[in-house]
């Protein structure tokens, strides 16, 4: 289980790297539209259920993840090669009528820095402070609230009827967790259908 989670967590470490060194997107001036607005919604919602809804949502989104092939069956080449160019600033509508906060995401990676449990736990290594569990179990909790959740743009298919999104959630070098969700529109409504590509740090 250990080394699982070291592995996850050089994972993790190694796709910000990639991230750091890949091209920036471009900041559209479009607005979300309705489907966009819908999706992210039913995404929050599934992804809080069981827990009190708070969450510090990321005001932009990400570039969608396109290593797992097996969650864009279907999809148009063309709208893929859009969702890794482009990102969007989250709408205050997809946040109505919850605890989820929109956050400046550099400034919010900056408080998990702060917050890292790991910060603790090397003062316990390195240093040889003596760490309660209290005070452990006071950093993860603070590790928690600080943690930062991002939604990556929305690809659709060709009909409008499928929708692919990633998102990940992360709160320390070695707490985190992602997934990709795959949607389909019924009636008027965005379900989700299954998750694919998922991850835990």
């Amino acid at each position: 289980m250990r080394q699982r989670c070291m592995i996850a967590g050089l994972l993790v470490a190694l796709s910000a790297v990639a991230q750091e060194n890949a091209p920036r997107p471009t900041m559209t001036d479009a607005a979300l539209t309705t489907d966009q607005i819908a999706v992210y919604r039913v995404v929050l919602r599934d992804y809080l259920r069981g827990s009190d809804g708070a969450l510090n949502l990321a005001n932009i989104t990400e570039p969608i993840d396109e290593s797992d092939a097996s969650c864009f069956k279907g999809m148009d080449a063309t709208v893929m090669k859009e969702s890794v160019s482009v990102v969007h600033r989250i709408d205050p509508s997809v946040v109505a009528d919850t605890k989820i906060v929109l956050v400046n995401p550099d400034r919010q990676q900056k408080t998990i820095k702060e917050n890292d449990p790991d910060n603790l736990i090397r003062k316990a290594v390195e240093h040889g402070q003596k760490v309660t569990d209290e005070q452990l179990d006071q950093a993860v909790e603070g590790a928690l609230r600080s943690g930062l959740f991002q939604l990556s743009e929305i690809v659709f298919d060709k009909e409008h009827r499928h929708a692919v999104v990633g998102y990940r959630s992360v709160c320390g070098k070695l707490c985190g967790n992602g997934n990709t969700v795959i949607l389909t529109k019924v009636g008027q409504d965005w379900k989700v259908a299954k998750r694919c590509g998922g991850w835990v740090s």
